[in-house]
């Protein structure tokens, strides 16, 4: 299965193959033959990740909140390599 997949930290997308997920009981998978990206909340993802590290701060003062959270609890070196692998994941969209 394909997966198109972008880095949260700059941005780049590309399309990943992937495993199909498990099915559980009464579930299907459905093939799509063609998928889009649209331009509402896909889009205002795109241009989220490649903002800077501020831009991206300002979008979403929900995540600087557990930043500073976990920066209380588990000090600045731990933060930073969890806000980092963070940034460096891919997050996915489905095709």
């Amino acid at each position: 299965m394909q997966q198109l997949t972008q880095k949260l930290g700059s941005g780049d997308m590309i399309i990943q193959d992937v495993p199909y997920p498990q099915l559980g009981k009464g579930m299907v998978i459905v093939k799509n033959h063609y998928s889009i990206i649209s331009a509402g909340t896909e889009g205002s993802t795109v241009v989220a990740a490649r903002k800077s590290l501020i831009g991206k701060a300002k979008e979403r003062p929900q995540q600087v909140k557990q930043v500073i959270d976990t920066l209380k609890k588990q000090g600045p070196i731990q933060t930073y390599r969890a806000v980092m692998k963070k940034l460096d994941a891919y997050s996915s969209f489905r095709l």
